[in-house]
């Protein structure tokens, strides 16, 4: 199959959560079985963080005093015909010898993907042992999460397009990474893409950057531009230290019943407007336990504003600083207040609205 080639898959689309830990974790690439394999136990654990029994009954989750056992068939991973039990045999036997590895400035934390695994050939089940240290990893959403698309992330060709697809879902703000940054993230070797001791930045873009870009341009809800940081920011012919990533959102490549299963669960929750609520998560980086203790003046502003959506994307354009940062949460929900008010002064100019 084509790096560039996405497969269908049959299997039922669902929105998945992985921790922002995890996401950022360094991973060396991965063949598309091994993949798979990880992103199943993404599954299971955000099947287990949400509290929700697993209803077709074809994959099992037992829950150890030390580590987490998995059972599922062999179809959740082999969506290829023309692969053979000695290519899941290899997937399973290079996940269990690959290391995860996380660093942050409180920890340093080691451990394998797996501790074991066994592929049955008569009822194709293949069942895996995760270290409780990842499993802990995969549901600490201490420091936040990506929610994505299972399907789409199954479906991708490369280990560089997934790590790029998770990080980017929901991600509204730019961020950067230094050349030695982003090959630690992605698992590459310092050395690698180097000539005479210095980066070559146009083979990185060509072999990495580029065509993860296109893959997720054409298939993902989320994918990004970038621009390279410079040594001498003033000037353009400066050496490359770094890049400089902008999420974009796609919304033809949303999966749109999974989405409106999303607004709706916002709507049973008690808000008017799940849609602006989906742009202040999406488009303006709000956590929902930012949103929620602002219930009644989120509900108020979409009852009294015409078009909420537009006032929204107005407070989006007056928060960014000069220097490209944003004012912080409480600001936006400051400017909405003030916004609230001003209408409440006028009720006049909002009356065919309310009608």
């Amino acid at each position: 199959m084509s790096k560039r080639e996405l497969i269908d898959i049959q299997t039922p689309n669902k929105d998945v959560v992985a921790s922002f830990i995890y996401s950022w974790a360094r991973q060396k690439d991965m063949s598309i079985l091994e993949q798979r394999v990880v992103l199943r136990i993404i599954e299971r654990a955000s099947i287990k963080l949400k509290g929700l029994k697993l209803r077709d009954n074809m994959c099992k989750l037992d829950l150890g005093l030390k580590n987490v056992t998995i059972t599922m068939p062999a179809s959740a991973v082999l969506f290829n015909t023309k692969m053979k039990h000695k290519d899941i045999e290899q997937a399973l036997y290079n996940l269990r010898g690959r290391t995860f590895e996380y660093k942050d400035n409180e920890r340093y934390t080691v451990c394998g993907f797996i501790n074991n695994a066994t592929y049955v050939y008569g009822t194709g089940e293949i069942t895996v042992e995760v270290d409780n240290k990842i499993w802990r990893v995969l549901t600490d959403f201490s420091e936040g999460f990506r929610r994505f698309e299972l399907n789409k992330a199954l479906a991708l060709p490369t280990s560089y397009s997934l790590q790029f697809y998770m990080v980017l879902s929901g991600q509204e703000r730019p961020f950067k990474l230094s050349i030695d940054d982003l090959k630690s993230w992605l698992g590459i070797a310092p050395d690698k893409y180097k000539k005479d001791g210095k980066d070559r930045v146009d083979h990185i873009e060509d072999r990495i950057l580029r065509p993860v870009k296109k893959l997720l341009d054409e298939n993902c809800p989320y994918t990004f531009t970038y621009e390279k940081i410079r040594a001498n920011p003033n000037n353009g012919k400066s050496v490359a230290v770094g890049f400089k990533f902008y999420p974009v959102y796609q919304d033809k490549y949303r999966d749109q019943e999974l989405e409106q299963t999303r607004l709706t669960a916002l709507t049973s929750v008690g808000f008017m407007a799940p849609k602006a609520i989906d742009y202040m998560r999406q488009r303006m980086g709000f956590p929902m336990k930012s949103i929620q203790p602002n219930k009644d003046l989120i509900n108020n502003a979409a009852r009294l504003l015409p078009d909420f959506i537009g006032t929204l994307a107005d407070i989006q354009g007056r928060r960014r600083k000069e220097d490209g940062s944003y004012m912080g949460i409480g600001w936006v929900i400051q400017a909405i207040r003030g916004e609230v008010e001003k209408a409440e002064k006028q009720p006049s100019l909002y009356k065919e609205w309310e009608k």
